[in-house]
């Protein structure tokens, strides 16, 4: 019976023994759950997102995803575009010219100024006109120092006038500079064949056909470098206009129209009487030769018919006598 007792005893603190192992496996496992827990919430918060935030961004439209998708997309086209038109706009071969007119107060002294500027800039004076309270003149500068230049010319007085007109010379550039080449390659070839003529008809005829190729390909040239001359240099057409000057004088329009055609109207008169009085000498003279003229033949038609007259009354006298 004690035994007995002495066993119930020993099982009932073994099953207390693993009640208290239990509860203590369950605590440690409690707060290491805990404790990941809260290094997942410090690590989210450091560097990315909570799992709230992160179920707010599941729950986030999809339409302001896309949009933002979009949005990136297009930023990112627009700037591959932007290259691409930059580097496009770089490969153009682009002929530039320019015209300003400006009023100032001494002409010459403005003209002078403006041939400085564009030998300064490395070009030339192509071209100079000038009257009085008046002057036109055509510099022609390195197509890069265009811009430069015409700011330089606005400060020489008061702009009435500036116009920049561009010509893309590209595709023309292109297509010479590939008949060039093809050009040279039939020339070489034409070359060979002459090397290797047998017979003097054969000589004549490559010797000919060279002269012509030859001819074509020296043409293209010359284009060649009209085309790059165009591109490298520019053209500026600078009108210099005194103040003092109406503004009916210095009118391009309808007013400066209507000015140029009487100019031009009178200029064709002033012609026709110097023409006149230079003809005129000549003409009184032929105007008497031709009076006398006229007098010798009618005293010579009447003398004719005088004597044409008095024949037949001659004629009839003997018959009366009879």
């Amino acid at each position: 019976m004690g035994r007995a007792i002495k066993a119930g005893r020993t099982r009932i603190g073994i099953a207390l023994a693993v009640g208290m192992l239990a509860v203590l496996v369950a605590g440690c496992s409690g707060g290491a759950d805990g404790s990941r827990a809260v290094s997942t919430q410090s690590g989210d918060g450091a560097g990315g997102m909570t799992e709230e935030s992160a179920n707010g961004a599941a729950r986030e439209p999809a339409g302001e995803a896309a949009d933002r998708s979009s949005g990136a997309a297009k930023a990112q086209s627009d700037g591959s575009a932007q290259g691409v038109s930059t580097t496009q706009l770089a490969d153009r071969k682009l002929a530039r010219s320019a015209r300003m007119s400006l009023r100032t107060d001494d002409v010459d002294t403005a003209a002078t100024e403006a041939r400085r500027i564009a030998s300064d800039a490395g070009g030339y004076v192509a071209s100079e006109r000038s009257r009085e309270k008046r002057a036109t003149l055509t510099l022609t500068v390195p197509s890069e120092e265009m811009d430069a230049v015409l700011d330089k010319l606005a400060d020489l007085g008061e702009r009435t006038e500036r116009q920049i007109d561009v010509e893309d010379l590209t595709d023309q550039i292109i297509d010479v500079d590939s008949r060039v080449t093809s050009q040279r390659e039939s020339v070489r070839r034409v070359r060979d064949l002459l090397d290797q003529a047998e017979s003097i008809s054969d000589l004549v005829a490559i010797e000919r056909e060279l002269a012509e190729r030859e001819a074509e390909l020296e043409s293209l040239l010359a284009r060649q470098d009209s085309l790059r001359g165009k591109v490298a240099m520019a053209p500026i057409s600078l009108t210099l206009r005194e103040k003092s000057v109406a503004n009916d004088e210095d009118d391009d329009g309808f007013l400066g129209g209507l000015a140029s055609g009487w100019a031009a109207f009178t200029a064709l008169l002033g012609g026709t009487a110097v023409v006149l009085g230079a003809a005129l000498p000549f003409v009184v003279l032929a105007g008497v030769l031709a009076g006398i003229a006229l007098l010798l033949w009618r005293w010579r038609k009447h003398a004719m018919g005088s004597a044409a007259g008095a024949a037949p009354t001659n004629a009839a006298a003997p018959g009366s006598e009879a």
